[in-house]
């Protein structure tokens, strides 16, 4: 097998190149989104970030899920991700950006997860993500496990649909913060086979808007025994305090992931 250094390929090789020449854009049809957004200590976001990043103007802490369905790469079905992001600065040799950091997305499919770790270098880890519940009282709750246990759960207080010019900022502001990643692949023997920090592009679309007062987020208390090197992961996610809740909200729209602006920062 002859493999042509001008075209994308992936694990396993047998597949064949993924495309050819330019890098594709992939549209989410149909996107549902729930957020909640709070400000933290910059001390405590800086000693989750790599080196090459500071912490961005307003020390931001953004969980995210997101429902997404409609894509031609999973043949027209879709997966659910649950994000936690940090605000954070690149200011290196040609790049200047601020955005939002990834610290780990985890995901119930495998294939964008494959994907998202291999091509963007966002660090993507399984796990089981709820619908999400709506509660008779009109609050919503949305929830990550793992072999059965708890990680968190975000609940947002009931909501308040809002009009089309909110829509519209709203929309502005997502599309304005990409996100920053850090691609990392270790060697079997030696120094890593990559390692360098990356940026990716994701274009929203609002049809609907909910904003809700308030919203709380939930951490499990599973054991090491229990969820292994996860029990790892949430304490280092428990050492970002909420100091205060800046925005909750619920959108349904549609998504472009632009991979055709996908690159690493220099």
């Amino acid at each position: 097998m002859k493999i042509q250094p001008n075209n994308y390929y992936r694990m396993p090789l047998i597949m064949g190149p993924q495309w050819e020449g330019g890098k594709p854009k992939f549209l989410y049809q149909q996107s549902e989104v729930v957020a909640l957004q709070y400000l933290t200590d910059s001390s405590a976001i800086s000693a989750l970030l790599p080196e090459c990043y500071e912490v961005g103007k307003e020390p931001q802490v953004t969980f995210i899920f997101s429902y997404n369905n409609g894509l031609d790469f999973m043949a027209g079905g879709g997966y659910i991700l649950a994000a936690i992001q940090v605000s954070a600065q690149f200011i290196g040799q040609k790049d200047n950006i601020e955005g939002d950091y990834i610290l780990v997305m985890f995901e119930n499919q495998a294939w964008p997860m494959i994907c998202g770790r291999e091509d963007l270098g966002i660090p993507k880890l399984y796990a089981d993500i709820s619908p999400i519940k709506i509660f008779s009282v009109g609050s919503l709750r949305c929830e990550v496990s793992y072999w059965g246990h708890l990680l968190y759960h975000v609940e947002l207080s009931p909501q308040k649909k809002q009009n089309r010019i909110v829509n519209l900022v709203v929309k502005k502001i997502i599309n304005s913060r990409p996100w920053l990643g850090y691609k990392f692949i270790p060697s079997l023997d030696g120094p890593p086979d990559a390692e360098y920090p990356t940026i990716s592009y994701n274009e929203s679309t609002i049809d609907k808007l909910w904003f809700s007062e308030t919203g709380t987020i939930q951490f499990g208390n599973a054991t090491f025994e229990e969820i292994a090197q996860y029990k790892n992961l949430l304490d280092a996610l428990k050492t970002l305090p909420i100091k205060k809740v800046k925005r909750v909200l619920h959108f349904q729209g549609s998504t472009i992931l632009r991979y055709d602006k996908s690159r690493r920062l220099v």
